[in-house]
């Protein structure tokens, strides 16, 4: 029995993203940002803020697997754009397709998050795996320019597909 979970759990691991620890990535993302004033990573998380210019930019990317949530079974990539999809059109923000390869990935453009700052976010998800991208700045066009800047920087050495 234990073999089998453990084999079971490898194999839907192997299906997600080519690597799973943001450290080893954070120069690169950096490396995007010019003037980046403070930044952070651990294995599943990084922080990036920047400029003090009209550029200022506030970037969060978290790495993780879609398990359980409290009622449900472990959820498929499919239901979970669905739920990206369906919480977008009630709240009114918009959602759309981006091409990652493989993985299955979704921007959103929030036009408000309070303080004058706008947002995009990016959810890719792969095999279970689940990488989020949250950029907030003072227009929402800076906004996803900063977040497709971390995408485009994550895509071969993490998603890699």
């Amino acid at each position: 029995m234990t073999i089998t979970l453990l084999l079971s759990a490898s194999a839907a691991f192997a299906d997600g993203f080519k690597a799973h620890d943001l450290t080893t990535v954070e120069s690169i993302v950096v490396d995007r940002f010019a003037k980046a004033d403070h930044h952070w990573a651990t294995p599943s998380d990084m922080s990036i803020s920047c400029c003090e210019t009209e550029e200022d930019a506030i970037l969060s990317v978290t790495l993780d697997r879609q398990t359980f949530d409290m009622g449900q079974e472990q959820r498929t990539d499919e239901a979970y754009i669905m739920e990206l999809e369906r919480s977008c059109a009630l709240v009114g923000c918009e959602i759309e397709k981006i091409d990652v390869g493989s993985a299955t990935a979704r921007l959103l453009q929030i036009p408000s998050l309070g303080g004058g700052y706008k947002g995009a976010n990016i959810f890719v998800v792969s095999g279970g795996d689940r990488l989020t991208i949250k950029s907030a700045a003072k227009t929402v066009q800076a906004a996803r320019t900063n977040a497709m800047k971390v995408l485009e920087a994550l895509k071969e050495p993490i998603i890699g597909h």
